[in-house]
């Protein structure tokens, strides 16, 4: 006699749901080149679409990373004890004013998480890092954008209007991405003296070492003064580490110790530790990387310019470019001719902009070449 088949049943898991949830759609990253050569059978691709450093990690983080291999049956130290030591001895703060995280998008949530309860929120500058608006949506719909001022920066003035007795967390992309614009020390320092003092300002210097402006603000040193200001950054970008997630933040003791509770166990891998650790003893070469950065980035926005196109002026190690054409038609143009770019709708910037990473000076003409073919 058989078993009777059970029917299958419907759950409509949408209506288990939060809002945000439902409304927001998931990060999607800048293609791979495994995926453009599998879809258009196409090799030699340049890829200058996520910001990576192209010059490769370097070799010192390569020889702690097949060294500290062996060990890969062991969890990794969950304290990172020996990173932060070497980072905090490098910044000269103290090792409990330090949190690492699984790149500084898990710092960023980790706040998120320790500081909004249900009705409170999250001001942010818009267009900027894509994952604001996706992670405040995540957690109780808390974010507040900000819209950038007509020269694609922080409008200082419209996030401090923003702020209302709500408003637990301002966050500040400095540098932006995606324009690659900064505000000056003189601006910061004058929204600082609007915040309220129980309000967490997040600032977000993912590309803090490629910066070249001389009145870039000085964040660290404002530490003692405004204790509500948390720094973060990453090894992702100037160290070539984005393949192993390691970001850090820093800021008052007080605050950092609460937000170890939010941390999930062994969320900084033992690979990313050992090689974040040889990278922060390597001060000549990331120098020497910046530097290059600069170089590259001048070279690339001058030819772009050449070509008529719009470029904004950058701190960072990449450039927003405007076009007078779909950006979303000539990235899949620029995808068949081996180049990879990423258009900027996703990010709020409309139609016309897509972000062009720097990349080798061979990359780069790789691109201007595809980008005259096109035009």
């Amino acid at each position: 006699m058989k078993s009777p088949v059970a029917k299958s049943r419907f759950i409509d898991f949408k209506s288990l749901l939060r809002k945000g949830i439902l409304e927001t759609r998931p990060y999607t990253p800048g293609k791979p080149i495994s995926e453009v050569e599998r879809e258009l059978g196409i090799t030699d691709i340049v890829k200058l679409a996520s910001n990576e450093n192209p010059e490769g990690p370097m070799a010192a983080a390569v020889k702690a990373v097949q060294e500290a291999a062996v060990d890969l049956n062991r969890y990794p130290d969950a304290a990172c004890h020996e990173l932060t030591s070497a980072l905090a001895a490098k910044l000269n703060i103290s090792n409990d004013s330090l949190i690492l995280g699984n790149g500084s998008n898990e710092i960023i949530d980790m706040l998120i998480r320790a500081l909004i309860s249900p009705g409170e929120n999250v001001v942010f500058p818009y267009p900027s890092f894509i994952v604001y608006p996706l992670t405040t949506a995540v957690h109780f719909e808390c974010g507040k954008k900000v819209q950038l001022d007509s020269e694609d920066r922080h409008d200082f003035e419209a996030m401090a209007d923003a702020v209302d007795e709500k408003t637990k967390m301002v966050i500040v992309c400095n540098p932006n991405n995606p324009t690659g614009t900064y505000n000056t020390s003189f601006e910061f320092s004058k929204f600082m003296e609007r915040i309220p003092d129980n309000v967490v300002v997040l600032v977000d210097e993912a590309y803090y070492e490629y910066v070249v402006a001389d009145d870039y603000p000085d964040v660290a040193s404002m530490l003692s003064q405004y204790p509500n200001i948390v720094i973060a950054r990453t090894f992702s970008k100037i160290y070539s580490l984005a393949g192993l997630r390691v970001g850090y933040a820093f800021g008052h003791p007080n605050l950092i110790k609460e937000l170890h509770k939010t941390r999930e166990p062994f969320n900084v891998n033992s690979l990313a530790q050992v090689a974040a650790i040889a990278c922060l003893k390597l001060d000549d070469e990331v120098k020497a990387r910046a530097d290059h950065n600069k170089t590259w980035m001048d070279e690339l926005a001058k030819e772009l310019t050449n070509l008529g196109l719009e470029v904004t002026p950058s701190q960072t190690n990449f450039l927003l470019v405007r076009c007078p054409c779909n950006a979303t038609e000539l990235q899949q143009k620029l995808l068949k001719l081996g180049v990879i770019v990423r258009p900027m709708n996703a990010f709020g910037l409309g139609d016309g902009a897509i972000r062009i990473s720097v990349g080798l000076p061979e990359e780069n003409r790789k691109c201007i070449e595809a980008l005259k073919q096109i035009m």
